[in-house]
């Protein structure tokens, strides 16, 4: 793994529907030398595909983060994802049909794994969506890196017309294409900041943030960097703007 390797993987965890064309002009490289890391990166197992993201709030669900030190593992239907890192606390977002069902929910991990730790309920309301997005967002959960083109082909809809549906739902974090990385062989580093005024480290995680979840206030942000002194940079200025901020190194993630 060399340098252009990682920053072709962090392209990938910015927008996990760029194509590779974007990607290699960023970098600066020709269309095929491109195209031969992704494909190698593919053979070795470093990249092993993307997922498609839903807000839980899209199927009338409400969410919820939690963290339980990581002496055990917990698996659920309604768990959204997972984060394992590698200090003392795993961060589950776990779905529920009310705010009192997800209660429910914790003290049922909480029978396993003892008392959380933190746990955030963001603000939120349900989502709804008009017909042809229910209907893009199918053909992406086929395959989230389908062309648009081809679903517009599909739907008989302008392309462009596609396009604004999926740049507005990406945008309102209704959905989101995760590549799924294999973080040790990657050879990156991963960690998650948990503020309670979470928009003031925007500045300055912007260059390393791949994700966000927040409510306006309270929230998580996940970077990614090409080794650990990066991201210690990142770790200490963001502490010196909220000293109460929470970080964790993730070694592994998991996506339903």
């Amino acid at each position: 793994m060399d340098l252009i390797d990682k920053r072709l993987i962090f392209y990938l965890f910015r927008d996990g529907r760029a194509s590779q064309r974007s990607i290699a002009n960023e970098l600066g490289l020709t269309a095929p030398s491109l195209n031969y890391r992704f494909k190698k990166l593919e053979d070795e197992g470093v990249i092993k595909g993307f997922k498609l993201y839903l807000n839980p709030n899209l199927n009338f669900k409400y969410q919820m983060f939690v963290a339980f030190k990581n002496y055990d593992d917990f698996s659920a239907d309604w768990i959204s994802f997972k984060l394992k890192c590698l200090e003392w606390l795993n961060v589950y977002n776990i779905l529920g049909d009310s705010l009192t069902d997800l209660k429910s929910k914790v003290s049922e991990m909480s029978s396993k794994l003892g008392d959380p730790a933190m746990s955030y309920v963001p603000l939120q309301s349900m989502i709804k969506l008009s017909s042809l997005s229910r209907k893009i967002i199918d053909y992406l959960m086929e395959d989230p890196r389908r062309p648009l083109s081809e679903i517009s082909e599909i739907l008989k809809v302008n392309t462009k017309t596609v396009e604004r549906h999926v740049k507005y739902m990406i945008y309102k974090g209704i959905i989101m294409v995760i590549p799924l990385i294999d973080i040790p062989k990657a050879d990156i580093v991963m960690f998650s900041m948990f503020s309670k005024q979470i928009d003031s480290l925007d500045e300055t995680l912007q260059r390393c943030k791949v994700w966000k979840f927040s409510d306006g206030s309270a929230g998580v942000t996940t970077c990614v960097t090409e080794n650990m002194e990066l991201a210690k940079r990142y770790i200490d200025a963001s502490r010196k703007v909220d000293p109460k901020a929470d970080v964790m190194i993730v070694y592994d993630y998991d996506f339903k």
